[in-house]
């Protein structure tokens, strides 16, 4: 199985955009009503675990740096298993850590979003290539977290034409990803335009090529989903 763990993804933009590949034959929208605010780490974890973790999380001191133990997650259920980048898990904090500091820099006037773009496009191809090569490793599960349109969204969610590329882009991996596979495609949440900035929305996207029997899933209900798939 893999799972495409899609940062800020919105579901509006993949159906106007046309990406074929991230709607699959099942989409919708997930419920994430059940968390006060869409925080990253937050729900990222909660989907790992099949359970809401928000309180736990944010009485840590740098919720940023929450981890859980794989054997606190679906992986456990899987004995051979790759997570990439993945918040609450094998978050790469320091890259992170250094777009935040970006985006901080930008609206201190220190750069410019050319840079800031730079610097999330890097690290989105690397993290591209590590999924690729471990999905030819044929593990049983391989989870793959990109922040692109997350990243991208912040600065520049009302310039459509710059977050189509984006949306075309993520589109591409999941096109090349092929029908052999299981395939979950998953955001945290989705964004709306400020402006020509981007915040949070209320909602996530989900996506498969199975079926699963879903109209509006809370996101913690894919643990479950996740572990039928074991074979």
């Amino acid at each position: 199985m893999i799972i495409l763990a899609l940062d800020g993804l919105e579901y509006k933009y993949v159906k106007e955009f046309k990406c074929k590949n991230l709607m699959q034959k099942y989409c919708g929208k997930t419920d994430i009503s059940e968390f006060s605010e869409p925080r990253t780490v937050v729900i990222w974890s909660s989907f790992l675990a099949g359970k809401n973790l928000e309180k736990e999380i944010l009485k840590t001191k740098n919720f940023w740096e929450f981890k859980l133990n794989p054997k606190e997650t679906f992986f456990s259920k899987f004995k051979k298993w790759k997570a990439i980048d993945v918040p609450g898990l094998t978050y790469k904090s320091e890259k992170h850590k250094k777009e935040r500091e970006l985006l901080k820099k930008f609206f201190n006037g220190e750069i410019t979003i050319r840079e800031y773009d730079k610097a999330a496009f890097k690290h989105h191809k690397e993290n591209k290539a590590e999924f690729f090569n471990a999905i030819k490793e044929n593990y049983q599960v391989t989870m793959g977290y990109f922040a692109l349109a997350d990243t991208i969204g912040h600065l520049s969610f009302g310039v459509k034409p710059k977050m189509k590329i984006v949306y075309k882009e993520l589109d591409k991996i999941a096109e090349k990803i092929g029908e052999n596979n299981k395939l979950l495609i998953i955001s945290d949440h989705g964004m709306k335009a400020v402006g020509r900035y981007g915040d949070h929305s209320n909602y996530g996207f989900w996506s498969t090529n199975f079926f699963a029997d879903l109209d509006r899933p809370k996101i913690t209900q894919f643990r479950k989903i996740i572990e039928l798939c074991k074979g």
